[in-house]
C-alpha cells in the first residue's frame, strides 16, 4: 500500500470493472460506468491501453477476469438486496477501495446507511476523483479510515458511527489472499464482535493452487507473481470446506458456497461474449448466530 493513491490491486480492480463495462456484450453482470472514471482515466481508450501495456495474463485470461471482478460485486449486491427486505439498514464494505455501490444505486442508498472501510490513503483519492467528476456524496455513505497496524476494525467502525450490535450487512472481496490466513481469522472475529445476531457477510477467497486444473493454476500463479512484483503479495489461500469451519468456530451460522458453477449458472449462461469464470472463484455467505 503506497502513502498516496489506492493500492495498485484496488485501482486494477476497478480498471477490470470498467473493461467489463466497455468490452463485454449485454446485459451487464455489473454496470458499473464509475469504475473508469474513479481509476483516474479521462477515456476509455487512455484505461484500455494501459490494460493492454501491462496485462500480464493473455487476452483469454483477461477475459475471465473481467467476468470475476464484476461477478463477485454482482452476487454481494444481489444478496444485500435480499438483506433489505429483511431489516437490514447498515451495509459495511471492507476493503473498499474504488467501489461504486453508492452512486450505482440510489434506490438502495435510500434505505442503507454505507460505510466504506479501507486505508485512508484510497480514501483520499476516491474523494478528490468524486470533486473532479462533482459528485455530491450522499448523507447516507460514510468513509471509515483504518490502518491496521494501529486501528482495530471495531474501534474504527466505533468512530464512524456504527452501533455495535445492530443489525448489519459486511462485504469482504478481494482482500483476504493479500493478509495472512491469521489476520483474515481476526477480522472474521472482530466482525462478530461489533455485528448483531442475524448479521450477514459475503466473502470472497482464493482457492489454492494445488486445488485446480493446470490452467487455473497457472492463471493463479501468474497473478501471484504480479501482485507480489507490484509489493502487494497473495498470503493466503482457502478451500471452501476450511472456511466454513473456521466460520463455524469463530461464530457464523447458515454458511452457503457460491462457487463458479453456482455462479456461471446463475449468472452467466446464454450469455453471447461467452464470459467464463476462473476456477479459483470462491464464495461464501454466512449469518452471526
Amino acid at each position: 500500500m503506497e502513502g498516496r493513491g489506492p493500492s495498485r490491486t484496488a485501482r486494477g480492480t476497478a480498471m477490470g470493472r470498467a473493461a467489463h463495462y466497455i468490452l463485454d456484450d449485454e446485459p451487464k453482470i455489473l454496470a458499473d460506468r464509475f469504475a473508469r472514471p474513479f481509476t483516474g482515466f479521462s477515456s476509455d481508450e487512455d484505461l484500455l491501453e494501459e490494460l493492454r501495456k501491462h496485462l500480464s495474463i493473455d487476452l483469454s485470461e483477461f477475459a475471465k477476469m473481467r467476468a470475476f471482478f464484476a461477478l463477485r460485486n454482482r452476487y454481494a449486491e444481489d444478496e444485500l438486496e435480499q438483506a433489505l427486505e429483511r431489516g437490514v439498514a447498515n451495509y459495511v464494505i471492507l476493503g473498499a477501495g474504488l467501489d461504486s455501490f453508492a452512486f450505482r444505486r440510489p434506490d438502495m442508498m435510500r434505505r442503507l446507511d454505507v460505510y466504506e472501510v479501507d486505508h485512508p490513503a484510497s480514501q483520499t483519492w476516491k474523494r478528490e476523483r468524486l470533486a473532479e467528476m462533482r459528485l455530491n456524496i450522499p448523507t447516507t455513505l460514510h468513509f471509515v479510515p483504518v490502518d491496521f497496524e494501529r486501528e482495530t476494525l471495531s474501534e474504527s467502525l466505533a468512530a464512524g458511527g456504527l452501533n455495535p450490535g445492530a443489525i448489519e450487512f459486511f462485504s469482504w472481496l478481494g482482500v483476504t489472499q493479500y493478509l495472512s490466513s491469521e489476520a483474515v481469522l481476526h477480522t472474521l472475529r472482530e466482525i462478530t464482535s461489533v455485528a448483531g445476531s442475524g448479521s450477514e457477510l459475503v466473502i470472497q477467497f482464493i482457492i489454492p493452487p494445488t486445488k485446480l486444473g493446470s490452467a487455473d493454476r497457472a492463471l493463479v500463479e501468474a497473478l501471484a507473481t504480479r501482485a507480489a512484483e507490484l509489493g502487494e503479495p497473495w498470503l493466503s489461500f482457502f478451500e471452501p470446506d476450511d472456511i466454513e469451519r473456521c466460520l463455524e468456530q469463530i461464530g457464523f451460522g447458515q454458511v452457503s458456497h457460491f462457487g463458479p458453477e453456482e455462479a456461471s449458472a446463475k449468472y452467466l449462461s446464454g450469455r453471447s461474449d461467452g464470459l467464463s469464470l476462473p476456477g479459483y472463484f470462491g464464495m461464501v455467505k454466512a449469518k452471526v448466530v
